[in-house]
């Protein structure tokens, strides 16, 4: 690459070049006389018939200004290898530098360089002198006018540049290179003092006390001499956030303020891992068994690889059974798992766990105690389903609710409960179950920002994927669900309940089921298996766990009576009435009254207009019928269709009357100009070019 060269670096100089300067003449041709007069050396121009001249014969005012002249100018200085002046490539310890420091070795080093350029034709004390006697007359060029103050590194912009200064930058400079130059900062003092570790007995403590309060005890239980308030407060700014709250939060909060490690979902299929947890919903239901207000226990399993909710469950005694039937819906909908990730509790670490697992032939592992983290894929669900959910009922009871309104919504539904009534702002379990499966299916339609994005074919934009898509893309790839054995399904452990038999039939939530096998069991007492989403019948079992059967929601229910006799008691009944009815009008008339049905008129035969309408529909049915014209709901298949119609309106093709009308005002939708973009981005991309959506 061809660099600009300086006049000065040079050295030698045209007649039209040295004209007009000090100790010259005013024309060339004066200089060249001069020079013929002087006999001062000279030679040709490269590729030019000009003489030019030794910058060492000139007169020395001559040379003060041509140097004074170079002064800014940024030439390619072509330094030999290995010398000591060489920029050295950015270390370690000019990586730490502040970008203030960083700045003023910058300035420094710009007149670092323009001494080294001028010390070449003339010698360093001189370059040195030439850059002084500029600055103090104010004839420095714009860009190093503005590096004189930079580099002077001072709060003021009255100092300039001075003999002593410029020779302790070069010298700095050729020593340490461009580090050299750069000015040192006063780093905080890091040594702990005296008192800092009778301060953080008292103030590192799990009640988390105040600065005021620890410092306080530190005057009144230790020895003076004491630092002050401001001393103890600048000395806790200097620690690290966990350093500072070690001990005034446990090991479970702390690793708040940790590093932690961010898992990926690559090379993760649907079912390869599950990850349950429960959650304490916090607003209040009625229970469907005893019409208490509770808070159910909502366990969830979500598919770490696509976000989905793959099943659920709601509590109402022991956290086991949840989990059991959470498995049992989440394997029942999705088919078979291949890890279950949970975390220590009592609902997950047990043996009935264990042994189900097992038996679906996965794998169940737990995290570690306190790292609630490792499992945030399924905690953060819980805050925007279960908690915005909960937000939106009359009944909540969060910690952020109102406690006046609390305890108003408290004694009211307490009051309706104890009267036997429904309490208006408390749900009923079977509302509360349809608005879980609404808010379950919104998230998983909704767009979820850890999953990978596509372009939405309505808008053109691209956004993340929803769970459902993101399943339904890997089955697009080759994913195929493992389906549970039917009869392993069906065994596995429901929410039980003791219930006592009568006759065949058990009573449940406030419903009467029916099995004639129960019929050996009367007046003993079973255990009731119910599934909240089938309230039609029940698992009936002995205290034992035997298996008896399937009770039906009022099985044994029957007609009080048969139809026919019902029709004819009917008959009966209303030929009394009429018979009564001639009794009492022979009471008034003095006469025998017939009673007889009158018949509808007959229908008037159809006139002459309105039998043409007949035949004209009846010829239009035995004509042959148009294709309906239908209009997809796909926005690829819509655009298509738009585009097949314009292409008939364009060749002069009449459409009919539906099609001509759609024609027209697809267009102006929005839909339309989105799709419009893709289709035809996607039409000038190379089919190697193009990705799948």
């Amino acid at each position: 690459m061809n660099c600009p060269v300086s006049t000065t670096t040079r050295g030698y100089y045209t007649a039209k070049e040295l004209a007009g300067l000090p100790g010259m003449p005013g024309a060339e041709r004066g200089v060249k006389k001069a020079a013929e007069r002087n006999g001062w050396e000279g030679q040709r121009r490269l590729g030019t018939k000009a003489l030019e001249y030794a910058f060492a014969v000139l007169p020395a005012e001559t040379q003060q200004a041509l140097i004074a002249q170079s002064v800014g100018e940024t030439p390619a200085i072509a330094e030999p290898a290995g010398s000591a002046l060489q920029e050295a490539p950015e270390t370690t310890e000019t990586r730490r530098l502040t970008d203030a420091q960083r700045q003023v070795m910058s300035a420094r080093v710009a007149f670092v360089r323009e001494i080294e350029r001028m010390s070449q034709l003339v010698s360093q004390q001189q370059a040195i002198d030439t850059l002084v006697g500029m600055a103090r007359g104010n004839d420095l060029t714009p860009y190093l006018a503005e590096r004189v103050v930079i580099a002077n590194d001072r709060k003021t912009d009255t100092r300039t540049l001075s003999e002593r200064t410029l020779k302790r930058w070069f010298a700095a400079f050729k020593q340490q290179g461009e580090r050299g130059l750069a000015p040192k900062r006063r780093r905080a003092d890091m040594r702990v003092p005296s008192w800092a570790g009778d301060f953080l007995k008292r103030y590192q403590r799990p009640q988390k006390p105040s600065v005021e309060a620890a410092y306080q005890l530190l005057v009144e239980q230790t020895e003076p001499p004491h630092p002050s308030i401001h001393q103890v407060r600048r000395w806790l700014a200097k620690l690290s956030p966990e350093a500072r709250e070690r001990g005034r939060m446990g090991p479970r909060e702390l690793k708040a303020l940790q590093p932690f490690k961010r898992r990926t979902t690559e090379g993760l299929w649907p079912n390869d891992v599950w990850i349950a947890d429960g959650h304490t919903f916090d607003a209040e239901v009625i229970n469907p068994l005893t019409g208490q207000a509770f808070r159910p226990e909502v366990t969830m399993i979500i598919d770490w690889a696509t976000r989905r909710i793959v099943g659920f469950a709601i509590n109402l005694a022991e956290s086991t059974l949840a989990t059991l039937d959470a498995l049992r819906d989440a394997v029942s909908r999705v088919g078979m798992f291949a890890l279950f990730y949970v975390d220590n509790g009592s609902g997950f670490a047990n043996e009935s766990v264990y042994e189900v697992v097992d038996r679906l032939g996965g794998t169940i592992t737990h995290s570690l105690p306190y790292n609630s983290q490792a499992r945030g894929v399924i905690e953060r669900p819980h805050q925007s389903i279960l908690v915005k959910m909960a937000r939106s009922m009359d009944s909540y009871i969060g910690a952020d609710m109102d406690p006046e309104a609390a305890t108003r919504a408290h004694k009211l539904s307490r009051k309706a409960i104890k009267e036997g009534l429904k309490p208006a702002m408390m749900p009923t379990f079977q509302e509360f179950f349809d608005l879980l499966n609404q808010a379950l299916d919104r998230y998983n339609y909704r767009s979820h920002s850890a999953l990978p994005k596509i372009r939405d074919l309505e808008t053109g934009k691209r956004r993340p994927q929803s769970p459902m898509e993101a399943w339904k893309s890997a089955e697009a790839e080759g994913f195929e669900a493992l389906t549970a054995p039917g009869e392993v399904v069906a065994s596995l452990m429901r929410p039980q309940e003791i219930r006592k038999t009568h006759r065949g039939e058990v009573r449940f939530a406030s419903s009467l089921y029916f099995l004639r096998e129960l019929n050996d069991w009367h007046g003993e007492e079973i255990k009731v298996a119910w599934d909240y989403r089938d309230v039609s019948r029940v698992g009936v079992y002995t205290l034992e766990g035997e298996w008896i059967g399937e009770a039906l929601l009022d099985g044994n229910a029957t007609p009080a009576m048969p139809a026919s006799m019902v029709q004819r008691a009917a008959d009966k009944r209303e030929a009394g009435q009429l018979n009564r009815l001639v009794k009492k009008a022979k009471t008034i008339t003095g006469q025998n009254v017939e009673i007889s049905t009158v018949e509808p008129a007959p229908r008037q035969p159809y006139d002459d207009r309105r039998l043409e309408a007949g035949r004209a529909k009846a010829r239009e049915l035995a004509s042959p019928q148009e294709k309906t014209f239908e209009i997809p709901r796909d926005p690829t298949q819509r655009y298509r269709l738009w585009q097949q119609l314009d292409a008939r309106q364009h060749a002069g093709e009449v459409l009919a009357e539906r099609e001509k009308a759609w024609w027209e005002s697809y267009p102006k939708t929005t839909g339309f100009r989105a799709i419009q973009r893709v289709m035809d981005a996607e039409g000038r991309q190379s089919p190697g070019t193009r990705r799948a959506m």
